[in-house]
């Protein structure tokens, strides 16, 4: 007897609920059958699609999201997700003082740029920007005019413990985000030790310094006009860079003021030294260390309201050196208005790219010790 025929013959005898239960059973297997079919087909489809997509890279059968999104003051790249929660932020700047008592500062290391430049006395003092990160900040120390010129680059909110008499005249003229620590003393508080000075002892943090600009309105209203950036693959290999490459300046003070950049061929970064020590965040332990230092010549005067103030020529034109990758960039600045972003140019005139990261700008006036080899 043929199979089938038996088969068939074998089917016949069975009861009708056994007939069912059988179809029933083929009826599954052929459904599970074709359901797996459809899975393994979609996934493969899903897959080609991904990896066929221009906007990410691939890993592990999912696209990645690209970092496309610039830090518009340090440039660094972040992805669109780790942006959003600083992208529409008001940058906060901060005056922060140099004198030996107020050192180890804290939140430096967190700045994205840095302006230093003479107070009075040979003392330094740092305009400190910030907009991503928060941290705490100090010692903040009292307004001087020229800050405001690099201020206003930003349309920053502006910390700082009163001032002079012409920088305070010209917080209200130019309409500046103030928080100042007279009239808005919230964010601030003291933190005495013994043997320093009260006036060393003035601190706050960039949360808090946020909180009270939101609260009085302050919002960000402009775009940062952004700075030219190397991409990685015009950044020279580890191989091509200088081991040993020093910057020296002098500040026209006393040895403690005296500024030393050490550059460092493995991590592609300045390291800063202050008075011939290494220059410590106190908030993180670690040493100053940048990606781009910027020495810029201006020109300084005095200040008619007396007590050895300056004037520092902010706007204009000067000579400008870039140091990026254990090299020199020799060239010029030039910042057409106190609100227009200070630019550097190469001896060709081309613009200068600088390495994407945190950023120092060291303001001299013409004659300073200033060396680098």
């Amino acid at each position: 007897m043929r199979p089938v025929t038996y088969l068939k013959d074998k089917f016949t005898e069975l009861s009708v609920l056994k007939k069912m239960l059988i179809v029933f059973a083929l009826l599954i297997l052929v459904g599970v059958s074709v359901w797996a079919g459809y899975l393994v087909g979609s996934k493969q489809l899903s897959f080609k699609k991904e990896a066929l997509s221009p906007k990410g890279t691939l890993i592990s059968g999912k696209v990645e999201e690209p970092r496309n999104i610039a830090n518009p003051i340090n440039g660094v790249l972040f992805k669109k997700s780790e942006a959003a929660a600083w992208v529409n932020r008001l940058p906060i700047s901060v005056m922060i003082e140099n004198h030996i008592q107020a050192r180890p500062q804290s939140g430096l290391s967190k700045a994205e740029v840095v302006y230093e430049a003479l107070a009075e006395g040979g003392i330094t003092r740092f305009l400190a920007v910030f907009l991503r990160e928060d941290t705490k900040v100090g010692p903040v120390r009292s307004n001087r005019p020229y800050y405001l010129d690099w201020v206003s680059e930003y349309d920053a909110g502006y910390a700082h413990v009163g001032g002079s008499p012409t920088g305070q005249a010209r917080v209200k003229e130019y309409g500046i985000k103030d928080l100042d620590q007279f009239y808005n003393s919230a964010p601030y508080h003291r933190e005495p030790r013994v043997g320093i000075a009260t006036e060393h002892t003035m601190y706050s943090s960039t949360d808090l310094l946020r909180a009270a600009a939101e609260k009085k309105g302050y919002k960000k209203e402009k775009e940062i006009p952004m700075w030219l950036f190397l991409d990685e693959k015009e950044i020279p290999k580890r191989e091509a860079r200088k081991d040993i490459f020093n910057i020296n300046i002098g500040f026209l003070g006393t040895f403690k003021m005296d500024v030393e950049w050490r550059y460092n061929a493995d991590t592609n970064s300045y390291f800063r030294f202050n008075g011939g020590d290494s220059m410590i965040d106190a908030t993180t332990n670690t040493q100053i260390e940048v990606k781009t230092v910027i020495v810029q010549t201006v020109n300084k005067t005095n200040d008619p309201s007396g007590k050895g103030r300056l004037f520092m020529e902010t706007i204009g034109s000067g000579l400008a050196k870039v140091f990026v990758n254990g090299a020199v960039v020799e060239g010029s600045w030039k910042k057409d208005s106190r609100t227009d972003r200070t630019r550097f140019f190469d001896n060709a005139g081309v613009e200068i790219k600088l390495n994407r990261g945190n950023i120092w700008v060291e303001i001299i006036p013409p004659g300073s010790p200033f060396t680098h080899s």
